[in-house]
């Protein structure tokens, strides 16, 4: 999951990627704590291995419904339901493989 997840929908952490503190991503580093960066960027290049991700994590959503009901149910701010979860996960799964298709890369907002 974190491999499909990760530059999707939460930025990758500095320390496990040099090339976010050093200039040599899409996007500068942020300046400091309080001002994250706002925008997340996958390269062309991730997406066929996000949608290799994305095709072993489908069939095991339903084994995320305990962890789900444990640490997300109610959050605001985050999807209500486990129904709405992988709903969202899906439409995620959706883009990604389409954009792999087509040599894309996405840029998107957390």
């Amino acid at each position: 999951m974190d491999t499909f997840l990760i530059d999707l929908i939460w930025d990758a952490d500095p320390e496990d990627d040099p090339a976010l503190t050093g200039g040599e991503g899409f996007f500068p580093a942020p300046n400091d704590r309080w001002h994250p960066r706002v925008l997340l960027a996958c390269p062309p290049e991730a997406l066929p291995g996000k949608a290799r991700a994305w095709t072993q994590v489908e069939s095991r959503l339903e084994e995320l419904r305990g962890p789900f009901a444990a640490e997300c149910a109610g959050w605001a701010g985050r999807p209500d339901t486990f129904e709405d979860f992988t709903a969202l996960l899906r439409e995620w799964g959706d883009v990604t493989t389409g954009a792999a298709r087509h040599g894309w890369g996405l840029v998107g907002l957390p």
